[in-house]
């Protein structure tokens, strides 16, 4: 993609095309090459994983610390939805919904150091989850089941019990799409790109 050909398009000056791939180039959804421009890169395995080991350690941190701001109106708005998310959405949908749950639940953190950095590493890992939701849909089972335990941790004030779901429910997600891109390694589709493997 060349900046000038999408400011052209949208009609902007090149000013907020530019921004925009400073902002995609910072999250590592592109790559910037002199002579072709921006390039969209693919979703790796390795990506997944440096992402989810940092959300693996930061996520449960953030929970802790976080624990005595919840409030009753935060939980109710990550239970509402949890409850969009049982029902019948697509998987882009459910994984936006997913974000807002867990930002719900760690109040105002975002104003933080440490929460801006989780909400960061969340946003990235949205594209892996719908990946993984299309991949194998049982998933979006097994991450309603361990919301509805985090909810019920969250309202019986249960900060140990929050802390070790938190790092189990990140540990889970990325062994299933581990899993997923082995299986599709094994038959034959060895591009490094979870992107392609996992719609085939």
């Amino acid at each position: 993609m060349r900046q000038e050909d999408i400011a052209r398009q949208l009609d902007v000056s090149t000013t907020p095309v530019r921004e925009a791939f400073r902002d995609l180039l910072a999250e590592g959804l592109i790559s910037l090459d002199e002579r072709r421009g921006a390039v969209v890169r693919g979703l790796t395995l390795n990506d997944v994983q440096e992402i989810y080991q940092m959300r693996l350690r930061l996520e449960p941190l953030l929970a802790e610390r976080t624990f005595d701001a919840i409030t009753d109106d935060g939980l109710d708005r990550a239970e509402a939805c949890h409850r969009k998310m049982c029902g019948k959405v697509s998987a882009q949908n459910w994984a936006t919904l997913n974000e807002e749950f867990h930002a719900a639940l760690t109040g105002n953190a975002s104003g933080s150091r440490l929460g801006s950095i989780v909400y960061n590493l969340a946003h990235a890992a949205s594209p892996y989850v719908v990946l993984s939701l299309f991949a194998k849909p049982e998933i979006r089972d097994m991450n309603n089941r361990d919301h509805a335990d985090l909810l019920a941790l969250y309202r019986s004030r249960d900060r140990g019990g929050i802390v070790a779901k938190t790092e189990r429910h990140l540990a889970q997600t990325l062994l299933s799409i581990e899993h997923e891109a082995e299986q599709k390694t094994a038959n034959g589709h060895d591009d490094g790109l979870l992107t392609t493997a996992f719609m085939r």
